[in-house]
């Protein structure tokens, strides 16, 4: 498929030598840690593995991987382009890597169990698998995202914020994250817990924790910005990375530190800064080291906190400190098979959808039960509703629900995607065409704050909130348009903060 130049990338790309190194690099570095963990403490057990499953783990990795290979031989490659971030970020890991693992017998998840018929439905997942991500590529190829972002690009205001004057309102909208973050802590509705019942203004308090997230993203664009560094970027440098690794140890996920480096890694290009080779190995061996030592940290914690009850802050600081304690008592080569071990299971995506390709149309009749069907219809027309107007609103697909009519387990949280999401609403026709609808809405956003343009903080902060808050490839389709409209509308107040606040520094100084 052609691509237009245009799409691309929205930066000076590196050269194909850099970019051939630094992806050897990283691959390599996949390679050797899961290899080290098969030599390790696995082997291919008869009976576990399920090796007729490659050569659809291998078409799939292809047509994952070819857009990013068109673009590296145009020499256009972007790791944080709109197509190519989802295939290195969860695609490619999760359906070539976790594929394989499953088909080896590595990754042996209890649910697989739940899996009817595998040497048909498997292969069937990763057809579903394959038509999700090349429709999201026909359908940000399409001209129309495109021609309709350019336009409304026109349209928008430029709202330039002087790089000196970013710090101080940057600082004072991080102020205000912490503080919503907090409350959103002690409300049960971010960390690790699980509240009993949504009230009326939860959704609010979530969205507007965001705003931590936020300032992050606009301090580290300010520092890469920056023409020199001084202790004013350096006490900023200091305070992102407590506050930064402080989010993390409090949300007590797997993905936490990860997240950390996907944000510097936006930041660094959407400033305007090109990725060299350097960049890149250093790149990859930090994403490594992030994703074994949250999957060590993430793991410990729950194996501590046992359960999502919701309790008291010093409580769950208290379990934060034991978790430390624990690992830092804890022999190095505990803590490798431990992130290891969590990191297999983890990249494992297949297994998942599997289980909701076999089983959603026998289940059909009891997400009505469970109060989870159609929610893809009722999520996209009672969105824009507030709680606080329908203290009754139909909530989204609970993930507990899902859990336990799926997984018999509603104590987790299971991978279902868009491509599973829309199957279960709209059977096998739906996965293309949703997916294409995706793409071309990406398109659009990516036309309209990025593509062709020079640089603004408040279009790459929003674009950056909206790619990562609310366009998951690991949730429902159903929030998707929900989400983009409220983290749209939350970016764009904390821009429109940090805007009069650096205007108001401005006439001050």
């Amino acid at each position: 498929m052609a691509f237009p130049q245009s799409l691309l990338s929205h930066t000076a790309p590196p050269s194909r030598r850099n970019l051939a190194f630094a992806i050897l690099t990283f691959w390599g570095l996949v390679g050797v840690c899961l290899i080290s963990l098969f030599l390790g403490e696995f082997g291919f057990s008869e009976g576990s593995n399920r090796f007729y499953l490659i050569p659809w783990c291998v078409a799939t990795g292809i047509v994952i991987a070819a857009p990013s290979i068109y673009l590296f031989y145009k020499g256009r490659f972007d790791p944080f382009h709109p197509l190519v971030f989802p295939a290195w970020s969860y695609f490619f890991p999760g359906f070539f890597i976790g594929g394989l693992l499953f088909a080896a017998g590595l990754s042996q998840p209890y649910f697989a169990s739940f899996i009817q018929d595998e040497s048909y439905n498997i292969p069937l997942t990763f057809v579903y698998v394959m038509l999700g991500y090349g429709g999201l590529v026909i359908g940000f190829a399409l001209p129309y995202g495109r021609r309709i972002g350019s336009w409304l690009a026109t349209k928008l205001p430029v709202w330039n914020i002087q790089t000196e004057k970013v710090p101080l309102a940057g600082l004072i909208l991080m102020l205000l994250g912490l503080a919503n973050t907090v409350l959103a802590f002690i409300q049960g509705v971010i960390g690790f817990q699980k509240i009993e019942e949504i009230g009326a203004f939860d959704g609010i308090i979530f969205l507007l924790s965001l705003f931590l997230l936020e300032s992050h993203f606009i301090l580290w664009l300010y520092i890469f910005r920056s023409k020199s560094f001084g202790f004013l970027q350096t006490c900023i440098l200091a305070i992102l990375i407590l506050t930064g690794l402080a989010r993390s140890a409090f949300q007590g996920n797997r993905g936490s530190l990860l997240q950390i480096f996907i944000l510097i890694g936006f930041a660094y290009t959407f400033s305007g800064r090109k990725l060299t080779a350097r960049n890149y190995a250093l790149g990859s061996v930090l994403i490594v080291v992030a994703l074994i030592g949250g999957m060590v940290y993430g793991t410990t914690f729950r194996s501590i906190k046992e359960s999502q009850e919701q309790i008291s802050v010093d409580e769950y600081a208290n379990m934060i400190t034991t978790t430390v304690d624990r690992l830092s008592d804890q022999d190095i080569g505990t803590s490798l098979y431990t992130g290891f071990s969590a990191l297999g299971e983890r990249l494992d995506a297949v297994s998942p959808l599997a289980v909701v390709v076999s089983n959603y149309e026998a289940l059909a009749p009891y997400e009505e039960i469970w109060g989870i069907n159609d929610n893809i219809y009722v999520d996209t027309v009672t969105f824009f509703i507030p709680r606080v107007l329908w203290p009754n609103k139909p909530v989204s697909i609970e993930p507990s629900k899902y859990a336990d009519l799926y997984f018999n387990f509603p104590e987790n949280a299971f991978t279902i995607t868009p491509m599973g999401d829309l199957l279960r609403n709209f059977g096998p026709v739906g996965v293309p065409i949703g997916m294409i609808f995706l793409g071309i809405l990406m398109r659009f956003l990516y036309a309209t704050l990025i593509e062709g343009q020079t640089f603004s903080f408040w279009r790459a902060t929003v674009f950056y909130m909206i790619l990562i808050n609310a366009i998951s490839f690991e949730g429902v389709f159903s929030l998707i348009i929900p989400l983009i409209f409220k983290v749209g509308l939350v970016s764009l107040l904390g821009v429109a903060i940090v805007k009069v606040c650096a205007s108001v520094f401005r006439k001050s100084s």
